[in-house]
């Protein structure tokens, strides 16, 4: 019953977003309305007859020049006859990850691609999930390495869940909700990524993600998430003696220090191997946190997951990044 419920959801995906080719005024309950452009579909049998017309065109070529097709995508959606996804507004973007250039959208996400890539886990893996996909940005290096039905991101944001799949019909995209409740099909993916996920979760929170996690992946699968590290902290650090010297610092940066305490010891404290967490509003799953790899490590362990940290590298990439591998029985 599973893999027909996942085949349902994908053609239902596919079908109703492929009925939208205009622009399209998304608002829910309070949230601003955003205007969003779905790709037209091709309907060619040349099309139809592909488990993957991305991976057919472009499967052949170099890693910078897939990144320079998906630059190209910002003004011309149509690229050898196949619509590709379109890009959101700038506000969107701006919002979500804090920069509204494409230019550096698409280079941070395939310089996530890239790393995944390098690491080994992307190697014999059949089924993706993009966890916390947002409107979608890390998913679109990927979608020449799957079938396209074997494509999957989760977004227990409703809003952001429409946007994502209006912006790219190409994608099943599950919702549910901010704590885990059984919307992800368990032992289902081969590879899980997440840019910018753990990099938020409370201590309760993130374990009970990393739990709902391991379940998700089969066996021998891989997950890569990335999350704050000490790098970020002592740019606080710095940007707080910027403020202090009466200059204009990122508007992200100013919310952190709303919340960061003393920075000094929250420095101390992450050398010591504590997991940081922080916030600046009432919340308590979603916030600025900082884990280390002692912390990783020691979480895995007490969650007693069938899971190896393979890697955690703080220096490749804009966040901390880490790979879990879920162990073979």
């Amino acid at each position: 019953m599973r893999v027909s419920f996942i085949r349902v959801l994908t053609l239902v995906a596919l079908w109703t977003t492929a009925a939208v080719c205009s622009n399209v005024n998304i608002e829910i309950g309070a949230f601003s309305v955003y205007t969003v452009s779905s790709p037209r579909i091709t309907y060619s049998s040349e099309f139809r007859n592909s488990a993957n017309p991305f991976r057919d065109k472009f499967g052949g070529i170099a890693d910078d020049n897939w990144k320079d097709v998906w630059l190209t995508t910002e003004t011309c959606s149509n690229i050898q006859g196949i619509e590709f996804p379109t890009i959101p507004e700038q506000q969107l973007q701006s919002q979500i990850h804090g920069s509204s250039s494409w230019q550096i959208s698409m280079g941070e996400a395939f310089a996530f691609y890239e790393f995944v890539k390098s690491s080994g886990a992307l190697d014999g893996a059949k089924c993706f999930l993009d966890f916390g996909c947002g409107w979608g940005r890390m998913t679109r290096p990927f979608m020449r390495d799957f079938d396209l039905g074997k494509i999957y991101g989760f977004e227990p944001n409703a809003l952001h869940a429409i946007i994502a799949r209006s912006l790219n019909p190409y994608f099943t995209v599950f919702t549910g909700g901010f704590s885990p409740d059984g919307s992800i099909p368990k032992d289902w993916f081969d590879l899980v990524v997440g840019w910018s996920i753990f990099s938020h979760l409370s201590e309760k929170s993130l374990k009970e993600w990393l739990t709902e996690i391991c379940s998700v992946l089969r066996p021998g699968g891989h997950a890569v998430f990335t999350t704050w590290g000490i790098r970020f902290l002592k740019r606080l650090q710095g940007e707080q003696a910027l403020l202090d010297a009466g200059q204009e610092i990122h508007w992200y940066s100013k919310q952190c220090l709303d919340g960061v305490g003393n920075i000094s010891k929250r420095i101390a404290d992450y050398e010591n191997g504590d997991f940081i967490w922080f916030t600046n509003t009432d919340s308590t799953e979603y916030g600025e946190a900082f884990l280390g790899e002692k912390a990783l490590n020691r979480f895995v362990s007490e969650l007693d997951l069938p899971m190896e940290v393979t890697t955690f590298d703080a220096t490749s990439l804009a966040q901390d990044v880490f790979i879990l591998r879920k162990r073979q029985w």
